[in-house]
């Protein structure tokens, strides 16, 4: 099973995301901190790839991708941003 690491600005339309992908047979763990939090989950349990909902605080999910490109253990990751 494919882990993916959902990011949202948003609880309540994050976690309907998240019941989406887990329906589609993803493992998914959700977070809608602040951007350095966010940053810090997926570098402490790298998923297979990580999933940036920009539909609200855009900049703050690009923050989130920065971040993670600018890690070497997190820089192969693939971002989805949708």
């Amino acid at each position: 099973m494919k882990r993916i690491h959902l990011v949202h600005w948003n609880e309540d339309e994050g976690l309907e995301r998240q019941r989406q992908l887990e329906a589609l047979g993803f493992e998914v763990a959700f977070d809608f901190g602040d951007s350095l939090f966010v940053s810090r989950q997926v570098k402490a349990l790298p998923p297979d790839a990580v999933v940036i909902d920009l539909s609200r605080l855009p900049s703050h999910g690009r923050e989130v991708a920065h971040s993670l490109r600018a890690t070497k253990a997190t820089r192969q990751l693939p971002i989805v941003f949708v």
